[in-house]
Order: C-alpha cells, then sequence, then structure tokens
C-alpha cells in the first residue's frame, strides 16, 4: 500500500491511497482522499504494511511534540525496505534567508506562520532536515536521500 499525507490539497496522487483531513471525504469515491485523522493511522493501514507513504509539507501543522510522534506512527507503518519522504519548511534555511535578507519579513512570517488563507492554515512547529534526519535514523531508517530547495527540505528514508 503506499500513502499520500496532506493537508488542504486539491489533487490527490494517482496509485496512492491520499489521506487529508481538511479535503478528504468520509466516503471518497475513486481517486478522492479520505477523511482522517493523520496522528493515526490505524483505521487505514497496518503496522509494517506500507509499501511508501509521502507527507510533504505536513508536519508543520502539528505542535512540535505532537509532529515527531505522529512521525514515529507512520514509520511503524512502513514495511521492511518501505520508503517513506517527509518535508516542510526548513527552519534554519528560513532563518539563515531572513537573516542575510534574501527574503523579506512579510515571506518569514508566512513561512513561520502559515498564510492564515483558511482556518486550518497555520503552522504550529518546525524542523530542520537534521533533525528530520536524525529522527529518521533513530528509528533505523537508512537515508537515502536529503537535501534543502530554498526553504523548502526533504528527507528520503528506508525501512531495514
Amino acid at each position: 500500500m503506499k500513502i499520500n499525507i496532506t493537508i488542504g490539497s486539491q489533487e490527490p496522487k494517482n496509485g496512492y491511497v491520499n489521506i487529508d483531513p481538511i479535503t478528504g471525504s468520509t466516503e471518497p469515491e475513486q481517486n478522492q482522499s479520505i477523511k482522517a485523522d493523520i496522528r493515526n493511522l490505524d483505521d487505514i493501514v497496518n503496522d509494517s504494511e506500507c509499501t511508501e507513504l509521502i507527507a510533504e509539507d505536513v508536519l508543520d501543522y502539528l505542535e512540535s511534540k505532537e509532529a515527531l510522534t505522529t512521525l514515529s506512527h507512520w514509520i511503524k507503518k512502513l514495511r521492511h525496505g518501505g520508503k517513506i519522504i517527509v518535508g516542510g519548511v526548513d527552519a534554519h534555511e528560513t532563518c539563515r534567508l531572513f537573516f542575510q535578507q534574501k527574503i523579506d519579513l512579510q515571506s518569514f512570517n508566512t513561512l513561520v506562520h502559515g498564510d492564515f488563507s483558511a482556518p486550518w492554515d497555520v503552522r504550529l512547529s518546525h524542523l530542520t532536515m537534521e533533525e528530520l534526519s536524525n529522527h529518521f535514523i533513530r528509528h533505523n531508517l537508512h537515508i537515502l536521500k536529503k537535501g534543502v530547495e530554498g526553504f523548502r527540505m526533504f528527507v528520503k528514508g528506508e525501512r531495514q
């Protein structure tokens, strides 16, 4: 099973079980997201069942401790050889870009807090690529790839 977790997305990925607590439906049709609590996927996928899990720009919308607890929960869903790709706004890079005056105060505030375009669009926590990578390693994931592009970071890992 492949899972794609989003927040407020209108574009589900083909070939994935798409989960979105905002735009999903409790009775989804084909190519529609499932409305579910992303912090607990037990009703959707068993432990060690998932071959791939993608969660880009999702953890920032959870409180800090809850974000890492949720990430640990997702990792348990991976089968051996399963891959996970997690991304978001990198706190270190965002601050660096602001300090170097490569982004203005308005852009900085939007990256840190969200743009409040919807009631749910409030960022509650931030991670760095290093912190995310270390969390993967603590859970015995092999880091396949990681990087930062502008202010966005991503880490791809594989369960051993």
